[in-house]
């Protein structure tokens, strides 16, 4: 089966599932390509044992051929080569839910050709029509994102015509989803552990299952103040200045204001004292703080604990910490002098954030 430009639309209600469950499975069986929504945003679904629809797929997304699907299952163990004792946990603690672990691919997963170098990324969706479909269809199926590569993830039926390059074989409407992060990938088959993509999935109930240390591949620290035009962006400047080379493509830095107004520059003696220290602020813009940048982040420095508490109220699970616990002074109208004051307080206080940084991150060796 080919996908064409006018895809058979079902709309799911979320009521008698027997009908839509029957269609897609005719569909899939027949080597078909399935948009559907899933535990976070619409997916596109194939049997993993149809190459020539795990194929169609990656047309319909125009998506690089070295980058692997994820496999889909209810029941996941056979895909694993050995179910070590931390696999047994996080699964068994974690799943369903939106939990993708990269492990070592069992033979079965070679031999669809499904696996990355020997390791494959297994998820046990949460949401009861997946699960359902996959119980029905007999084996796990070949699933990302309905979107087409490098573009936002689609939340409605709606979305997903207009991004992909081609259209699949049915698409399921089960109307707008919400906009939740897509799920938290975990590399297991590694040791420690590693963090690939931050989801919805928090570090912490990773760790509740009982791994003692959880490493990320890329970590983004955000620096908060008032109006992001001092403090934050000479902490961000001087940082990102100071990154080692070894670090400089997997730390990424920025900076945000719990009552910052959109696009303002850095001020003139913020942008002086960093000069000075031999670094450049002035293509600055302030941003205000949301809840969307905490949750991009990995650890928020503040300057001061009314930041620290902003930050919580707005993402509670947020791993936030003090640049100094006196605090970080404000010097704002203030002479050239305050400025260089600030930045040397703000100096004393980067050790901490850089041992932070180096107890997390992954560095392939």
């Amino acid at each position: 089966m080919t996908s064409g430009a006018r895809p058979q639309i079902v709309r799911y209600d979320g009521e008698n599932q027997a009908p839509f469950l029957k269609e897609a499975l005719a569909v899939l069986d027949q080597g078909g390509v399935v948009a559907a929504p899933t535990d976070t945003v619409y997916g596109l679904l194939a049997r993993a044992d149809r190459p020539e629809a795990i194929k169609e797929i990656y047309r319909l997304k125009g998506r690089d051929y070295r980058k692997p699907l994820v496999l889909l299952a209810v029941e996941a163990d056979a895909l694993v080569a050995e179910p070590s004792e931390i696999y047994q946990r996080l699964s068994r603690g974690l799943w369903p839910g939106g939990l993708t672990l990269v492990v070592r691919a069992s033979p079965q997963v070679k031999d669809w050709g499904l696996d990355s170098r020997g390791t494959v990324g297994l998820r046990c969706p949460a949401d009861d029509f997946l699960r359902n479909l996959i119980q029905a269809a007999g084996i796990p199926l070949a699933s990302t994102s309905a979107n087409r590569s490098g573009q936002p993830e689609c939340y409605s039926a709606g979305e997903v015509l207009k991004n992909l390059k081609a259209a699949p074989d049915l698409l399921i409407e089960g109307g707008q989803r919400r906009r939740l992060r897509p799920s938290t990938v975990l590399d297991i088959s590694r040791h420690p552990p590693v963090i690939l993509r931050k989801g919805t999935v928090e570090r912490s109930e990773i760790e509740a299952c009982g791994l003692t240390r959880v490493l990320l591949d890329r970590i983004r620290v955000l620096f908060v103040c008032t109006g992001n035009t001092c403090r934050s962006p000479m902490a961000e400047g001087w940082l990102r200045h100071r990154l080692p080379r070894s670090w400089r493509n997997r730390v990424e830095v920025e900076s945000a204001g719990t009552r910052a107004m959109p696009g303002l520059p850095a001020t003139e003696n913020a942008r002086l004292a960093a000069k000075a220290k031999g670094f450049d602020i002035s293509g600055h813009r302030s941003q205000p703080l949301s809840q969307d940048i905490i949750a991009s982040a990995d650890i928020v420095v503040a300057m001061e604990e009314q930041h620290r508490k902003a930050v919580l109220e707005l993402w509670p699970g947020a791993e936030a910490m003090l640049m100094s616990e006196a605090g970080v002074p404000d010097p704002i109208g203030g002479d050239r002098q305050d400025y260089d004051r600030t930045l040397q307080a703000i100096e004393k206080g980067m050790p901490r954030v850089i041992k932070w940084i180096e107890e997390r991150l992954y560095l392939p060796t």
